[in-house]
């Protein structure tokens, strides 16, 4: 992935290997792709409601795009082996601008609701690490 719109889906995710090994004891720790789901989808409901981020989520069917992310997240884990959505860059492409704050805004967000769902610090850590891989590829590039 370079860029907006540059992530070949293909070939697997690049990730260094402590973060994937992390991930992967990260899915060990939430025990089911069921449970993916649910904190996806409990994630983008919260994200829906934020007076900062929420405005991106109006009129958007949650739950599925809950489902593309999770399935997103199953294969990095490495329990899955395909992932059939867009890339990155391609799912946010008709969205408004998303800037940089945007996307720290987001991650804030991540971090305290992972941390209340009970989740461990290193897999809050390699959650966000593993969205922070794409930054660059959904905040659309100052002109």
């Amino acid at each position: 992935m370079i860029g907006r719109g540059r992530h070949d889906l293909s070939r697997p995710f690049f990730m260094e290997n402590t973060l994937k090994s992390d991930l992967q004891l990260l899915y060990s720790e939430l025990g089911s792709e069921e449970r993916v789901f649910d904190l996806v989808h409990g994630f983008y409901e919260t994200m829906a409601q934020d007076p900062m981020i929420g405005f991106f989520f109006a009129n958007r069917d949650l739950t599925a795009i809950s489902r593309k992310q999770a399935e997103f997240m199953l294969r990095a884990m490495g329990v899955r082996s395909i992932y059939t959505g867009k890339s990155p860059a391609q799912a946010h492409s008709h969205l408004p601008p998303i800037l940089p704050g945007f996307f720290d805004r987001r991650a804030v967000l991540l971090r305290d609701f992972l941390r209340s769902k009970k989740i461990s610090d290193k897999g809050v850590q390699a959650w966000i690490a593993f969205e922070e891989q794409f930054r660059n590829a959904v905040i659309t590039p100052k002109k």
